[in-house]
Parts: structure tokens; sequence; C-alpha cells
């Protein structure tokens, strides 16, 4: 979903005073450092980290100014984040860190390295599709009809599939729906929500269609769309979670905000302009107090349902990095993440504490797996957690043509929580 927002958010960047103020402070920081102005250098990196944090680019220039300017500790804290968003960040031979090399914290870092490169995995493939350019993002489970739902990017439909042998077909398959992203069922499987947004990968893109998203509500019994729902301006609506009320919580990567659906009329819930970058998965929890959306850079913000100006980014605890969840999901008072925006890609379960306001703990369940290529959103059906390993966005060319050459056929996977 990531690669949908960053399109079009570069689109909005390019020509706004935000973007051209970063671009200044970026050239400014290195003029400082190729003049070995080290104070300057620090402050016009500390002041681009402020405005978009978690970029790799900027994290890692933070750890050499830190270094430059003979501040050690500060200097290891941002090298070690910038390695867990990068493990492939080669800075063993930057001189700019070379006042570290002999500090025990540097050591650490060269084993968090390593050890981030070895592979952790504890999910195993259930089925491969037999749809090969099906192009997945999310997926589903009616547990009244037994039904496994997929969505495709590609195509804008979704298919129905055989859990054992794979083989996909039509589920909802109409002119004028766009990429389908995700969806839920409400709590009595009477209607299927499905998010949906106008991706240039999708085949029936057209350039008028730029920045479109719609909201379906789908009959399950008749598979018709009795409603669709959307929202004056551009928009990516990327995920949603149906409570048991039958209210419905969309993420809006382009504008930063969450919508609400409720007794049939949408709207604009929570504004977090200004403050997020990229909302990605969002996710109630077991009583429905508290809502929980991620944001590609800042992490997981957590929202009471009844009051949202009651809201905190969680503390992420060493080790881990808020960098880059796409899914979110909760599950017995912890949230399993899908880190598809790092390196090596990841996926996390994060534990709560009882009142679900603060991260206590984290299990690594799967780390480095060669047949991951960014997985994205996840569902549960008893104790198991399902996922797509691999979706085809990296197999598009500049005019979003599929090089069916550069991937299989998806792929689901499973681990038991």
């Amino acid at each position: 979903m990531k690669k949908i927002f960053c399109f079009l958010f570069l689109i909005a960047a390019a020509f706004s005073s935000s973007a051209q103020k970063i671009n200044e402070l970026y050239a400014n920081s290195i003029k400082c450092r190729q003049h070995q102005k080290y104070d300057c250098f620090l402050r016009f990196t500390q002041q681009l980290d402020s405005i978009k944090p978690s970029n790799s680019t900027y994290v890692y220039n933070l750890a050499c100014a830190y270094a430059l300017n003979e501040m050690p500790e500060k200097a290891l804290s941002a090298l070690e984040k910038s390695v867990l968003m990068d493990a492939d960040t080669k800075f063993e031979a930057d001189a700019d860190l070379e006042s570290l090399k002999a500090l025990p914290g540097y050591q650490n870092i060269l084993k968090l390295k390593a050890d981030l490169q070895k592979q952790t995995a504890n999910s195993s493939k259930v089925t491969t599709l037999t749809e090969k350019d099906l192009h997945p993002e999310g997926l589903t489970y009616l547990s009244k009809s037994k039904t496994w739902l997929a969505t495709s990017v590609r195509k804008g439909k979704i298919v129905s599939f055989d859990i054992k042998k794979g083989i996909c077909k039509d589920w909802l398959n109409v002119e004028g729906v766009y990429s389908v992203l995700a969806m839920k069922a409400d709590a009595s499987e009477k209607y299927l929500w499905v998010a949906t947004v106008a991706a240039e990968q999708w085949t029936g893109y057209k350039s008028e269609l730029k920045g479109k998203s719609e909201i379906l509500k789908v009959d399950i019994k008749s598979r018709k769309i009795v409603q669709r729902f959307k929202a004056l301006g551009d928009h990516v609506f990327g995920d949603l979670v149906v409570a048991k009320s039958g209210v419905v919580y969309i993420s809006d990567s382009y504008t930063a905000g969450v919508y609400k659906i409720d007794s049939d009329e949408i709207t604009h819930w929570l504004d977090l302009s200004g403050r997020t970058y990229n909302l990605q998965g969002l996710t109630l929890s077991g009583d429905e107090t508290k809502i929980y959306v991620a944001d590609y850079f800042s992490g997981i913000l957590e929202v009471e349902v009844g009051n949202v100006k009651n809201r905190k980014w969680l503390d992420f605890p060493a080790g881990t990095v808020t960098k880059g969840i796409d899914g979110l999901t909760w599950y017995d008072n912890s949230l399993v993440a899908i880190h598809n925006g790092v390196k090596p890609i990841r996926i996390v379960r994060y534990f709560l504490n009882d009142s679900g306001d603060k991260i206590v703990g984290f299990k690594l369940i799967d780390n480095n797996r060669r047949e991951f290529n960014e997985p994205a959103l996840g569902c549960l059906k008893d104790k198991m957690f399902y996922f797509f390993a691999n979706s085809p966005w990296n197999a598009y060319d500049k005019s979003n043509n599929l090089d069916e050459s550069k991937f299989g056929n998806p792929m689901l996977f499973s681990f038991s929580l």
C-alpha cells in the first residue's frame, strides 16, 4: 500500500513550501559537513529529523553529526536506529564514525546488524494461489460460509480461494471498482466492507481518476454492492476495521486522517495532518475502547474511541523500530505488526500492558525470509494469523506494466499465536 501513497505524496509535496524547506535544509546540512562546520551540520540534520522522523538518510547523517560533535551516546543511539531501519547500512568504513569504534556500544551495533541479517522463521506456507497476476493485498475469512477471500490491486476485484489447492474464483468482479486493498466483514457477516483506491497499478486506471478512493458496502449473500461511500477531495483509503456495533473506521494515507462510517454516513473522525506521514493499518482493542493506527514513519498511535483527544504514540522497546509498519492486527492484548518498510522485512508481535497504552515486550515472528517480498495486511482465524508473503509491487515498470518474470504466484503464510 505504501507505494500508492508515496506516488501521490510526491505529487502533492513537489510544489509545497514544506518540501522546499526540507530540500534547503538538506542542502545546507551537506554544505556544512563539506566545510567541516560540524555544529551547523548537526543543527540542520536535527531539524530534518524532527520534520521527517525515521527517514533513513537523515537518521544516519544524524549519527555522523553527533559523532563529529563528540556526542557519542547520541551518535550510537542514532546509528542503532539506522541499522534497525536498514541492516544493509554500510557504516563500518565511515570516517565520521571513527570515534565510536572503540566504544562497547559500537560493538553492540555490529552484533545487532549481524543478528538482523539472520533468518527467523515461525510462519509456514499454507497454499499458493493459482492466479499469478492477482496482486493480493488483503484477505479475510467468512466463518459462516467457510470462505476465504483475497483482494486484487491489479484487477480491482475480490476472489475466493481454496485453502488447500489455492484455486481462485471471482467473488466480486464488476465494472467501476478500483484497486481493492482491504476488506472486513461485520460481526454478523451480513456485509463486507471494502477499501478501494484508483491506483496506477490497476488495469482500469486513467489519469482523471487520480486521488479517487471509495469504501464499498457489499451484501455478502448476494455479492452485490449496496452502497458506495466517498469523501470530498483526494484520498487513499488503505485499511479499515469494523466494530461490533457496525461502525467502520478507515485510515486515509493521503490526508493523514481516519474516517468513520456510522448509520451509512461517512465523516472525518480524526485529523492527524501535520503529525503523521503515511497512515497504514488500524485495529480495535478487544473491548473496542481503543483504536490503534499505524503510521509508516512514526509508529503506532493509540486513540481512545470515546474521546479522540486522548491519544498517544506508543514508545517502542530497545531492539525495535517504529518505521515501516503496514498491517496491524490486535490479538489477546498484543499487536501483530508487519514491518515491510525496513530491511530486512520482519513481522513482530508487540505485547501491551493491561491498560493497552504501553508496549511491555515483543517477539520477532519472522525476519529476513527469502520468500517475503512486501507482505502487507493479515487476518485472524481462530489462533492463527494469515498473510500473503509476496506482493509484486516491485515488478511494475515505470509505465505500471506488470512483469510476470519478476515474481511468483501469491503465497499464503500463517503462524500460530
